[in-house]
């Protein structure tokens, strides 16, 4: 039986260089003290986001790489701006 292979950001095996870095990756989805806002802000967009993928199935079950998440993170409106 074969193990499925998986296009996970594993940042264990990232750190310990058994895999490496995604193209498009950020350095804060490694380390979120890297983020370069707030962690206020940081929860904030995290939010968003999640809000964004849960809205719709076809979200939900798509894979996104890790500059599309990245992009989103980044560009995605604040659930408290209005």
């Amino acid at each position: 039986m074969s193990v499925p292979r998986c296009a996970k950001l594993s940042k264990s095996l990232i750190r310990e260089g058994h895999a490496s870095f995604p193209t498009g990756a950020e350095p804060w989805m490694l380390d979120t003290r890297r983020w370069p806002g707030s962690l206020a802000e940081y929860a904030e967009q995290l939010l968003t986001l999640a809000e964004v993928l849960f809205a719709d199935p076809r979200h939900f079950f798509r894979s996104y790489s890790a500059a599309e998440i990245a992009r989103m993170m980044s560009t995605t409106r604040s659930r408290t701006a209005a």
